[in-house]
């Protein structure tokens, strides 16, 4: 097994990787690139730096590092980038055709616009920036050299645009290695993917982050497998992509489910260096399982590895079509104890109060609301924040309820029992939210551009606008002082309904009627609350006392 090793002289861990003996001819001389993580609690990925290597015997650098979580961590990385390009080596130098050349370049594109895109240098107004000015003097200079169409011109060419792009690391640091004809191509393309970039980070530096058309044009690179993206005409997935798309059309999942899942696949499609979920064994789950630890992720085994547990076992449970027949993940778990201290907790009664009584002053509709119909019905953030006019009905009593449904415009409910008719307790009404309600119309209550407006349907993977109204709430109440890590700004609101009606004598199972819970005895689907029933319990709650209790701000 590989591991880190110490050198005289240094406290700093080493990386180390003899090369294979059929590849030491092959590769010696060679450059290999790799970016290693930055620290570990850095939640952009992109914060990485580059170490980069010429090939001998072995693949040594240093992990420039003592600390052993980080050793752990770089060194998990270093090794499965090595066994990508070690895969990729024995593959040979892949011909691209015009969609993969364009893949490659749109690779290049991303990670150029990665390194500047956060923090652009500024751009005097009404002028050009400056460095951009030596941006296409090199980009001139650069298609000068390709035109003398001949091997001193093109390496000519690949030193002049090193300034801006360094093509050999770049090529090595993903793994790719390519024939004669598609690495002139490659290069040949370059210039105009480098403008195309230049042009981007030209918006950035004007304060315009709209979201990136040139982008958009790019085909994705399959690292590992460099042929298309296509199915066998036998149905069968050939490609994890394949497997994720046939699962995501059968589960009907929330966009943010969604978008989170495909970032743990293209993780471990990294990770083991090829996109095949047929190449997977129970070795590569338990590598991968180790990693995620060393690296210090949280709840591995509820979150990564429960991800592709779900894919597996839809894939077997379609075997005849997905050609899935075993499930590398089955039974790899991280054995990760939740430590005392880190529960999460119930915000305070007085903590309620602050919230409640900041609401009641807050110009904001979103901020004005929320706090108190979650404090009411311990709904979850998400399903408040996409509520639409319309889910404001009235039941057969004439009680104004909230009907808790999936939004018109693609928001979802967690489950099956989040579906509900939940009474609107009276200190709301009289606080005049039917009136918000009427002034916004029958459209979303909490977001669009301008009142009443009605949002366009969500794209399938693009997280619902109500998850921007989400976070801008959890900052507000962090901001009232309610720092306590181990209480969500949202959602510890549901922890608090929760035990405050424990508190006031309410049952269980009607508390979990109110709150959409899902109960596991199967006798709870025939507990169907009347809404006269949860309108009493609610009204135990008295809001405008707690509000009134708050602090007064001196």
């Amino acid at each position: 097994m590989v591991r880190p090793v110490k050198r005289l002289g240094t406290n700093n861990a080493q990386f180390r990787h003899r090369i294979p003996l059929e590849l030491v001819e092959k590769l010696k001389g060679q450059t290999f690139a790799v970016d290693l993580p930055l620290t570990l609690d850095a939640l952009d990925e992109r914060a990485t730096f580059r170490v980069s290597c010429t090939i001998g015997a072995e693949i040594k650098f240093s992990l420039k590092t003592k600390d052993p979580r980080l050793i752990s961590a770089r060194h998990a990385a270093a090794l499965g980038a090595v066994t990508t390009f070690l895969d990729a080596a024995r593959r040979g130098p892949v011909d691209l055709n015009h969609r993969q050349l364009q893949a490659v370049l749109g690779l290049a594109y991303r990670q150029l616009l990665a390194k500047h895109e956060d923090n652009p240098p500024p751009m005097p107004k009404d002028a050009e920036w400056s460095e951009f000015e030596e941006w296409k003097a090199i980009l001139i200079a650069t298609e000068e050299c390709l035109a003398f169409g001949n091997s001193s011109g093109l390496q000519r060419a690949v030193d002049t645009i090193r300034p801006l792009f360094e093509v050999d690391l770049f090529l090595a640091s993903n793994a790719i290695q390519l024939t004669e004809k598609s690495y002139i191509d490659f290069v040949k393309a370059l210039p105009e993917t480098v403008a195309d970039a230049m042009g981007t980070l030209i918006d950035r530096s004007r304060g315009n982050y709209k979201p990136d058309q040139v982008a958009a044009k790019f085909p994705e690179w399959n690292k590992g497998r460099p042929e298309a993206h296509t199915v066998p005409s036998n149905g069968q997935v050939k490609t994890f992509d394949d497997l994720f798309d046939r699962w995501k059309a059968e589960s009907k999942r929330a966009a943010s489910t969604i978008s989170t899942w495909r970032g743990y696949i293209n993780r471990f499609k990294t990770f083991v260096g090829h996109d095949d979920p047929h190449r997977v064994e129970r070795v590569d789950a338990q590598r991968w399982k180790d990693a995620l630890v060393n690296e210090g992720r949280k709840k591995v085994s509820s979150t990564y590895l429960a991800t592709f547990n779900t894919l597996y076992r839809f894939g077997m449970s379609n075997s005849e079509t997905t050609g899935i027949g075993h499930n590398p993940f089955d039974g790899v778990k991280a054995k990760q104890k939740v430590l005392a201290g880190t529960k999460r907790l119930p915000f305070a009664t007085a903590e309620v109060a602050t919230i409640l009584n900041a609401a009641r002053g807050a110009s904001l509709n979103h901020l004005r609301w929320i706090p108190w119909l979650q404090a009411q019905t311990g709904a979850r953030v998400a399903e408040v924040a996409q509520l639409w006019g319309g889910m404001i009905v009235t039941d057969d009593h004439g009680h104004p309820c909230i009907h808790f449904l999936p939004a018109p415009d693609g928001g979802s409910l967690k489950n099956e029992g989040s579906e509900r008719v939940v009474p609107l307790h009276p200190h709301l009404i009289s606080a005049g939210f039917m009136d918000f309600v009427r002034t916004r119309g029958s459209g979303p209550l909490f977001y669009g551009a301008r009142q009443g407006k009605i949002a366009t349907k969500t794209r399938e993977e693009q997280k619902h606008p109500s998850k921007g109204v989400s976070n801008r709430l959890g900052v507000w109440v962090r901001n009232l002082g309610i720092t306590d890590e181990r209480k969500a700004p949202t959602h510890s609101f549901r922890h608090w309904f929760k035990s405050e009606m424990m508190r006031l004598e309410v049952s269980d199972k009607l508390v979990d009627k109110i709150q959409g819970h899902s109960d596991k005895n199967d006798s709870s689907g025939y507990v169907h609350a009347d809404t006269s029933m949860m309108l009493a319990a609610i009204s135990k709650l008295n809001l405008n006392a707690i509000a009134e209790s708050a602090p007064k701000q001196t």
